[in-house]
């Protein structure tokens, strides 16, 4: 039988599911559906790696990422997906999938060096401190756009910049950060009458991404292997972000080719499971953002139906959501299909 190491966090938990706050999925149900085809997965926390003591070259490893306040407990892990991928071990999803969980700055890079066009019609400048925004903001004066903090989610640290004011005032606040060293710096110039360097205290980093106009709500599509899930998010009052809104339609006409973009989206990434962000405007699709893993479940667990092209169709199937059974099909299929990255 082939095997799959899977990695719990601290609380003994995998991934995520809206049956209980806080709370991942059933792993014994999880173990149980992997073997059912054909794979054992073997269940250990991060905190038991020992890469004197193992070699995971040449391994598959299922892992997943946190969004703990500060992301503190997700610096520990990405420390061990590292060390991971530095021996050679086969993480799914891939390193650098893991790198965009979180992080809207890494996610736009991968955005940028993707070969698929149709994704880029959404456009990021990215930065690390408010002085580098500053060196660019005459270019920034006549548009409108979207500011976004690059390690929120649900639309938290996510704006509409209109005018000259909000334009300098957001950036700066969503990127404060507060230095120390500051202090001291000031306090040995008043000593010395040196001028030292002062650091910023706004290096938060965040993106400026194109606005598209006049749209009423998006598309978050999930897929898993070879079902697509669609729940259509209305836009918040007099907002003109969906994420979070909680106003979620699962029983809506899709647009004509929506489900062909999603899928050419999927199938360019080269990940068992995705979570996409896509709006519609004028029969253009925009993918506002993409996640790879540790995303909501709301709209797998919450479906009654999935969609599924076959025979140069899509169909739609009606069946009970079993995260589980999609966790474990999705990721053998990409193992036994072949991927890019291994």
């Amino acid at each position: 039988m082939n095997k799959i190491f899977l990695l719990t966090d601290y609380r003994n938990q995998f991934y995520s599911s809206t049956r209980q706050s806080g709370a991942g999925v059933n792993l014994e149900r999880l173990r149980s559906n992997f073997a059912k085809l054909n794979f054992e997965l073997i269940i250990i926390s991060f905190s038991k790696i020992n890469f004197r003591t193992q070699n995971y070259k040449n391994e598959w490893v299922l892992y997943q990422s946190s969004e703990d306040p500060n992301l503190l407990y997700r610096s520990y892990i990405e420390d061990i997906i590292f060390g991971l991928f530095m021996q050679g071990a086969k993480l799914i999803p891939s390193i650098y999938q893991f790198k965009a969980h979180h992080n809207k700055h890494f996610m736009e890079i991968l955005r940028d060096v993707s070969t698929m066009a149709e994704i880029k019609n959404i456009q990021s400048e990215r930065y690390g401190t408010y002085e580098d925004y500053l060196k660019d903001i005459e270019k920034f004066k006549s548009d409108q756009y979207v500011i976004k903090s690059s390690d929120k989610s649900k639309s938290e640290g996510v704006f509409l910049v209109t005018n000259l004011n909000e334009k300098l005032l957001f950036p700066k606040i969503i990127s404060r950060t507060f230095s120390l060293k500051n202090l001291q710096y000031f306090i040995e110039k008043l000593k010395t009458r040196n001028n030292p360097l002062y650091i910023s205290n706004h290096r938060k980093k965040f993106i400026i991404q194109t606005y598209i106009s006049n749209l009423n709500g998006d598309y978050r599509v999930v897929v898993y292997g070879n079902k697509f899930y669609v729940l259509y998010r209305k836009n918040r009052n007099n907002d003109f972000r969906a994420s979070g809104s909680m106003k979620f339609n699962f029983n809506i006409k899709l647009p004509s080719n929506l489900l062909n973009f999603a899928k050419k989206v999927f199938e360019n990434f080269d990940t068992p499971y995705i979570a996409l962000d896509i709006g519609v405007k004028n029969d253009k699709f925009f993918l506002f953002e993409f996640q790879f893993l540790s995303f909501g479940q709301y709209t797998l667990e919450k479906s009654k139906f999935y969609y599924k092209f076959e025979n140069v169709n899509w169909n739609k199937i009606f069946e009970k959501p079993d995260l589980e059974k999609e966790i474990a099909t999705s990721v053998v299929m990409f193992i036994n299909n072949g991927n890019k990255e291994y």
